[in-house]
């Protein structure tokens, strides 16, 4: 996942900044507790999401802690600690990340080529375990990212079919967040169309770079110019976000309600509407 899904945050009152913020440091808090001091380099704003999700739909408030952060370490801050929803956006990024690499040492350059290699050898004990914990994701996860693959090989020009594999990983992510049966459905819908919009934003951005290396581009591909991709990018966006927003009106929060109401109602839209350029959250606590 890439750093779209973020709270707008002139919008958010103190209290629901500061809680955004306790989960987005607990989950740092989580990587290193599960899979080491290293996974913690690991962190996207993205996941905290799915931590929102899978506890405002369970009711779990957690236990809060005061701990010094590793971008902060002067001051002590609050943060969430040991929730099911940690856990999951734990295992889910170290997973996300671990197949985000085996697409890099098959698409990028030599130089990056060999990084993602010596990554994913510095990330094999922890993807291990984060298998063991959630296999069904990995099976998935493994599964869409080989179909991203060919459709990459075949050169696709449809935008829609570019995005099906994220769409997919994402909505298994989001299933798991699903309190009963009922909530699955609708969560994996959720998840698809939010997982689409990620691809394209992200397609969108990286046009020129793409470009340059040669790299794959849907957009480039289907012989739109780079501003054209931006605009293509929001009207599939906006109609994707129309979709999510549909499937999360369906569900039943019992905590988080606020803070995610501004992700999907005014973040995602702010998102959209930058399509093309970098999202506005990209480093390691800039949410502080």
């Amino acid at each position: 996942m890439f750093g779209y899904v973020t709270p707008a945050k002139p919008e958010m009152k103190v209290r629901e900044f500061e809680s955004y913020r306790a989960v987005y440091c607990g989950l740092c808090k989580q990587l290193k507790r599960d899979y080491g001091f290293a996974s913690r380099m690991l962190l996207n704003y993205d996941l905290v999401t799915v931590a929102l999700l899978a506890d405002g739909l369970s009711g779990e408030e957690g236990r809060p802690c005061a701990e010094r952060c590793i971008a902060s370490p002067l001051r002590r801050r609050c943060m969430l600690q040991e929730t099911r929803g940690l856990r999951l956006a734990a295992a889910a990024l170290v997973l996300l990340s671990w197949y985000k690499l085996a697409d890099d040492v098959a698409d990028e350059t030599l130089g990056k080529r060999l990084a993602a290699r010596a990554a994913r050898l510095a990330l094999r004990g922890a993807r291990k375990k984060a298998a063991a914990a959630f296999p069904d994701l990995d099976e998935c996860l493994a599964a869409e990212t080989a179909r991203q693959q060919k459709l990459e090989a075949r050169q696709s020009q449809n935008p829609d079919e570019a995005a099906d594999p994220t769409g997919r990983m994402t909505g298994a992510i989001f299933a798991l967040c699903a309190e009963n049966e009922a909530q699955v459905h609708i969560l994996q819908r959720l998840g698809l169309f939010l997982g689409k919009i990620l691809y394209w934003l992200d397609a969108a951005e990286d046009y020129g770079k793409d470009a340059e290396k040669g790299r794959y581009n849907v957009f480039r591909l289907a012989g739109l110019e780079q501003a054209q991709a931006a605009e293509r990018t929001k009207v599939l966006c906006r109609m994707a976000a129309g979709e999510a927003a549909r499937c999360y009106n369906l569900l039943d929060l019992r905590l988080n309600r606020p803070i995610l109401d501004n992700i999907i109602f005014l973040g995602l839209p702010a998102s959209i509407v930058r399509a093309g350029q970098p999202p506005q959250h990209t480093k390691h606590a800039a949410i502080a």
